[in-house]
């Protein structure tokens, strides 16, 4: 399965240990139970070991990865909208957890990158 490149990796070292977090967690996919706490354990041990990764970065690398991939595997969370009283610099976005359905107010930044790309509102 080839993994979309949603940002330039040259440009930004997170994003690349992402990318290659994402695509180890796909490669080895059918070791693992969705929302199971080894998930994030193979995902740290991976950024640690195999691309050095330094330590005050591996813990939010590897959750972003494993958000992205539980995604793109389960398509549990589901983007909502725009909640209203975000600012405009600062959007916090609604999220719907599909399994609990329980909504999430979450500020955009600790999003994946595919989740940001929230709709627009075209109804004018």
């Amino acid at each position: 399965m080839n993994v979309a490149i949603t940002e330039n990796p040259t440009n930004d070292y997170r994003a690349a240990m992402q990318q290659s977090a994402v695509a180890f967690l796909l490669r080895h996919r059918g070791e693992h139970l969705t929302g199971d706490d080894q998930v994030l354990q193979n995902c740290t041990r991976f950024l640690a070991q195999s691309l050095e990764v330094p330590a005050h970065l591996v813990q939010r690398i590897a959750e972003l990865a494993v958000s992205e991939f539980e995604g793109m595997t389960t398509k549990r969370l589901t983007l909502l909208g725009v909640h209203p009283a975000s600012g405009a610099f600062r959007p916090t976005l609604w999220l719907l957890d599909t399994q609990t359905q329980q909504r999430h107010q979450v500020p955009a930044r600790y999003l994946p990158a595919r989740l940001q790309q929230h709709p627009r509102n075209t109804s004018k």
